[in-house]
């Protein structure tokens, strides 16, 4: 039998010719909230692969996806559920996991339509025309709904105890045997012994471990159509008995190396800190105001999370005490001390912290302070340490960080946090030094948090939303940097920085240092002398203003006046224990057509909508009476209150009201922010001068530690000198741009018996077009400048990451399209210019063979 793991034999059966891979069917795409990445379509398809083979009830009816921490497992599990409901007539499901908090997070991904998180279409699962409901239960319908999902979720240790001590109203061996269930276990790590059968004295984890194995096996055993589905990010494939259990049952594997690789995660950065912990933790909320501030001069919207984590209760308890009293007792002049001692020490330093010192000392520090003692108020931070902390209200409150009612900036924490904690806006942690521990257990538990820290937090830059990094090797916008990292603010002991860094490999976290060194690529001397530098052009579209026709309703904003208000939001904390034991099961809708006072006061309160402003957004509207009482703005504005069932809006207080308002404008600013432009292209294409466009250009690199990383895609140089069609002396680029450059010099020669002139130049952020009638734009990679006796050509070429292929695909249509367009007109003097744009180029081979052949079609 083959060493390799299921995952790599079927990775290797989809490249053979006689195997086609299946696609994820469009019911599957249609109903989930989500547009699915490149990665978690491979992980459906490998799925659904063994699926669809006649022996999938022996051989397949246990299968494990072993995929990164952030990487969306939940997605690819709620797709599952699709599947198997609409291909197999799957109808019940068990969720467990060993967490009481990831059984309440994960019932709001599956269940809540209401949660930010929600994994399902909002409008409604409908399959072949028909409404599907998922259903929470305890046991399963003896005559079930066809069009209903029942699921059962529960704990691992309940399962069991069900199992082995039937009780009324819980699920039983007898009545399973009757129907085919599916089992989904998510942290599936946890049900795996990875010990002999022989050993004889077994620790308390691993008899557990033993017991529910053994417990998940019998129910997977009594039907052949049973399914189990496990998901972990922290499968022990080290461990040889471990490895040679599970190896045939991974049927994907996606591991956070490689999910950091693609730019879906944030950059892992380590700071290395001699100073005592107050000092420490002063420069922690000093960082994650810059980066708060550096967001907002950008206009990003970003609440940074920071987390400060210790060894032991008493220690963190002593830690959250010292960060109230040193943020309640700052004064200007302590301030002041410390930014000045700062931007001494590391003025002169490639270092984060020089920008962040260099900052303050140019702002009003006592505006500085009163914005950190709002920020980090006692009622802004959490302290994770407490025994019932984990409780549902607040397992909810942790895994909503990022919302923007939401307060929490600060967390105390000492092992609470390590699995089933979903959180995109956690910047830095700091280690507490006081009372640490060197030993490698440590440092892997900090490992697995560092991973959980390094989801990438998506955010919209210039009107476009990202969901991987951008900035790692910009230009014009370094600053940025610090939006798209994860600071973790070590110990700087050595025994323990050596088992870190162990730790992280082994987890295969990819680090960078905090240090950063300045490339410079410069245009060589002999092409500022030629002609095509001097008086040549480079061609750009322009751009002409959107109308007042554009945008004269809120839903051409994709914003609706009519917007659904959660349980949890609507009564906060206010309502007593009676109540809210009844949340889950007692609630109705109260559609609330809001009174013009609220909408009044939230105005008040929100900057953004004070008229100056908004009118710069919302050019159609002449005053607020407008924008208040007109249908196709907020006149007709309502809530839609999910409540518990005692309760109606007239017990709702006039400041929970004003609450639930101001949510709504939440949304309403971003919907207006991220879908405003001021100008659309056209397709009429002028000059600009070659040199006001092509300059020398420079790019700051973050220095990789070569002992925890292994990247594949950072950047390095490439000396260019004695390529004469390369107009920079180096190429600053990543794996695949080098590749590029590769297939450009092998045809090279072609190309310079065919043109007069051949110039490849590499755009660094300075030409950019935009999509023909739409807002869309972008930066191509390279240009590709050829001249005959005749014509001169301007071509668009752009090397692409598979990864990035879907989301960018507009890219390649809209280059590749001028070609074939009657309405693209070149303004020009006295010559004949054509733009030409080619297929993104791939090193994977069949995307390779396509980009060669519109290569050679269109230029040779």
């Amino acid at each position: 039998m083959s060493n390799e793991i299921l995952h790599e034999r079927i990775a290797k059966q989809f490249t053979e010719l006689w195997t086609t891979p299946p696609e994820v069917p469009a019911y599957v795409l249609d109903n989930l909230k989500h547009e699915l990445r490149p990665y978690q379509r491979q992980a459906l398809s490998q799925f659904i692969f063994t699926q669809e083979l006649e022996n999938a009830n022996f051989d397949y009816n246990h299968l494990l996806f072993h995929m990164a921490t952030g990487s969306g497992k939940t997605q690819v599990l709620a797709a599952t559920m699709l599947y198997l409901f609409k291909e197999q007539g799957k109808q019940n499901f068990i969720f467990f996991v060993n967490s009481d908090a990831i059984i309440k997070k994960t019932y709001d991904n599956l269940t809540n339509t209401n949660s930010s998180k929600y994994l399902f279409n909002t409008n409604g699962i409908v399959i072949d025309g028909n409404r599907i409901n998922i259903q929470l239960v305890d046991v399963f319908p003896t005559i079930p709904d066809q069009h209903t999902i029942y699921l059962k979720s529960t704990s691992i240790q309940k399962l069991h105890g069900d199992l082995t001590e039937p009780k009324e109203n819980t699920l039983t061996y007898e009545a399973l045997k009757e129907l085919d269930i599916v089992l989904l276990g998510d942290e599936a790590h946890h049900y795996f012994a990875d010990t002999k059968r022989s050993k004889k004295k077994l620790t308390a984890a691993e008899q557990a471990a033993r017991t529910w194995e053994k417990t998940i096996d019998n129910l997977l055993r009594l039907r052949p159509g049973n399914r189990l589905l496990g998901f972990s990010a922290t499968f022990n494939l080290t461990n040889d008995i471990l490895y040679h259990k599970i190896k045939d049952h991974i049927v994907y594997q996606y591991d956070l190396g490689l999910f950091m690789d693609e730019g879906y995660s944030k950059n892992v950065m380590l700071l290395r800190a001699n100073e005592d912990d107050e000092t420490k933790m002063l420069y922690g909320i000093l960082l994650s105001q810059y980066r708060k501030y550096v967001a907002r001069d950008n206009g990003i919207d970003l609440k940074p999370v920071i987390l400060f984590k210790s060894n032991t209760i008493a220690i963190s308890l002593q830690a959250h005490e010292m960060l109230n009293n040193l943020v309640n007792q700052l004064s200007v002049r302590q301030l002041q001390q410390r930014v000045h001692a700062g931007y001494a020490t590391y003025q002169r330093a490639s270092s984060i912290w020089s920008k962040m010192f260099a900052y303050f000392k140019e702002m009003d520090l006592g505006e500085v302070i009163r914005d950190l003692q709002w920020d980090f108020a006692e009622g802004s931070i959490l302290n994770a340490n407490a025994r019932d902390f984990l409780s549902e209200d607040n397992a909810l409150l942790l895994n909503s960080l990022e919302e923007p009612n939401n307060p929490i900036r600060a967390i105390f924490a000492v092992a609470k946090l390590n699995e089933g904690w979903d959180v995109l806006n956690l910047f830095d942690i700091v280690r507490i030094s006081e009372g640490a521990t060197e030993t490698k257990n440590t440092t892997d538990s900090e490992a697995q948090l560092i991973g959980r820290g390094a989801r990438y937090y998506p955010f919209a830059y210039e009107d476009e939303q990202s969901f991987t990094r951008r900035f790692d090797y910009s230009v014009d916008n370094a600053d940025l940097k610090i939006i798209e990292a994860l600071h973790y603010h070590t110990i700087n002991d050595n025994a323990y920085i050596k088992n870190l860094e162990k730790s992280l490999k082994a987890a295969k976290i990819q680090v960078q240092e905090d240090e950063y060194e300045r490339i410079e690529a410069k245009i060589k001397p002999s092409f500022k002398k030629h002609p095509i530098f001097k008086s040549g052009k480079i061609y750009i579209n322009k751009l002409i203003p959107t109308t007042v026709d554009d945008y004269d309703s809120l839903e051409k904003y994709n914003v609706f006046p009519s917007y659904e208000v959660p349980l949890q939001t609507a009564i906060e904390h206010r309502y007593d224990k009676e109540v809210k034991d009844t949340l889950d099961t007692r609630t109705h809708e109260v559609t609330w057509k809001v009174d013009q006072m609220y909408i009044q006061k939230a105005i008040q309160r929100k900057p953004f909508f004070h008229f100056n402003n908004l009118r710069e957004y919302v050019p159609s509207i002449s005053s607020m009476k407008t924008f208040i009482e007109e249908a196709d703005f907020l006149g007709e504005l309502k809530l839609h209150v999910s409540l518990p069932s005692k309760l109606n809006m007239k017990d709702i207080s006039p400041m929970e009201k004003l609450k639930m308002v101001e949510r709504f404008f939440d949304y309403m600013e971003r919907g207006i922010r991220n879908n405003y432009m001021k100008e659309k292209g056209t397709p009429v294409f002028e000059g600009v001068s070659f040199s006001k466009l092509v300059n020398n250009y420079h790019v700051e690199l973050n220095k990789v530690n070569e002992r925890i990383s292994n990247m594949n895609e950072y950047k390095k140089t490439r000396n260019m000198r004695e390529h004469d069609w390369f107009i920079y002396d180096k190429a600053i680029i990543n794996n695949w741009e080098s590749s590029f450059i590769d297939f450009i010099n092998d045809y090279i020669d072609e190309l310079k018996e065919k043109y007069r002139d051949v110039y490849l130049i590499r755009n660094e952020r300075k030409v950019k077009v935009v999509e023909i009638d739409g807002t869309r734009g972008f930066m191509p990679d390279f240009l590709l400048y050829l001249q005959d006796d005749e014509c001169t050509y301007q071509v668009f070429l752009e090397p692409k990451g598979d990864h990035l292929r879907l989301e960018d695909q507009w890219k390649e249509d809209f280059i590749t399209s001028l070609t074939a367009r009657d309405d693209v007109e070149v303004l020009t003097e006295n010559e004949d210019v054509r733009l030409l744009g080619i297929k993104f180029y791939s090193e994977t081979p069949n995307l390779k063979d396509i980009f060669r052949e519109d290569f050679k079609e269109k230029l040779l």
